[in-house]
């Protein structure tokens, strides 16, 4: 079997603008797509696969019309600044309060909401490369500088998605990219995260108030129930939900912190026990969104057919949530003379 990268209309928005799908395929014959419409990916699938391990829609207007960020590339901001409002060069800047009083996931005019220009190749005849770039006016959604975004995507052979992020701006301004992919390593339909278990290469995350807005402490998660230094069943933390920051939010929804070293690392890795499949997550990221889909009930994926609560995870590699407003945070602002780069990979293999 050979490689290969293939792109269809998939359908059109409100508008009457085209969104399109692209196929990428290994040698093995896995299979993963995207979407132009926020540089989405909505499906992965093995040869051995019955189903998707991720989450996505079967059609354009279902897919256009969804609220929790399928597969999307977020951005300008990936989670939370505190009151839309953060400080940058000594001045005040004011985003957009589209979770009020918060900013979330850029906004609602965010990336995830776009339509990329996008590239195929097939590069060295064997490895299927897709190139998503867009171009964001200064001043959209309240983020200063002209911004260029570019995402590379590439299916090795080894069963490997790997994402690397670049974006340049000819003003000083803030940025944090993610990928918000959902995946169930049983299936995208299985409707539960039964027999999945998760272990997580940090012992320290983000304390959350009420808002999931992080107070500035850095906490450390040994003995608690965001202790995951061991392969653990996530089912035991969310049925029944016991622990107060996990009612609070309804599951596990909490950024994981790692050192900020511009490091390729292992973040996490989940597996199903029931299937013998494994994901690994890599990034060169400083933080890690856990979430176990705790808002995802109700999603569409089709007319008749909807997603579950804690139906699938998330692995989200970026910057720690409200960063502007924490001088002890990492670092996340750029300038023309300090361009954005990022990796993130997603590995799927048997179980060890």
């Amino acid at each position: 079997m050979r490689a290969s990268i293939s792109e269809v209309e998939f359908g059109t928005l409100d508008d009457g603008s085209v969104i399109k799908k692209f196929l990428l395929r290994n040698s093995h014959g896995t299979e993963a797509s995207f979407l132009n419409l926020g540089a989405s990916w909505i499906g992965f699938k093995r040869q051995r696969d019955s189903q998707s391990l991720v989450l996505g829609c079967d059609d354009a207007q279902t897919f256009a019309h969804q609220h929790a960020f399928l597969g999307s590339t977020v951005g300008r901001w990936a989670n939370r600044i505190g009151h839309g409002q953060a400080q940058l060069n000594g001045e005040r800047i004011q985003v957009e309060v589209n979770l009020p009083p918060h900013h979330l996931h850029g906004g609602s005019h965010g990336f995830s909401f776009k339509l990329w220009e996008s590239r195929i190749e097939l590069a060295d005849d064997a490895t299927p490369t897709l190139t998503f770039s867009h171009f964001s006016p200064d001043g959209e959604g309240g983020f200063p500088g002209n911004l260029k975004t570019t995402v590379k995507i590439t299916l090795t052979d080894d069963d490997t998605v790997r994402f690397e992020y670049h974006a340049s701006t000819d003003a000083p301004t803030l940025l944090n990219l993610t990928n918000h992919a959902y995946f169930n390593l049983d299936g995208e339909t299985s409707g539960s995260l039964r027999d999945h278990e998760f272990k997580l290469a940090s012992h320290q995350y983000l304390e959350a108030d009420d808002d999931a807005l992080p107070t500035g402490r850095v906490l450390n998660s040994s003995g608690t129930v965001l202790d995951f230094a061991n392969w653990t069943d996530v089912l035991t933390k969310l049925t029944p939900l016991c622990d107060e920051q996990l009612i609070r939010a309804g599951g596990i929804d909490h950024c994981f912190c790692y050192p900020d070293d511009q490091q390729l690392k292992i973040l996490a890795q989940a597996r199903h026990t029931g299937s013998n499949t494994q994901l690994t997550c890599r990034s060169t990221l400083p933080g890690m969104q856990f979430y176990t889909g705790n808002f995802l009930g109700g999603t569409p994926k089709s007319d008749d057919t909807r997603f579950a609560t804690h139906g699938a995870f998330c692995f989200e590699p970026g910057y720690w949530p409200d960063s502007p407003n924490h001088e002890h945070f990492p670092d996340c602002t750029i300038s023309p003379e300090k361009d954005f780069s990022a990796i993130i990979e997603y590995s799927f293999d048997s179980m060890e």
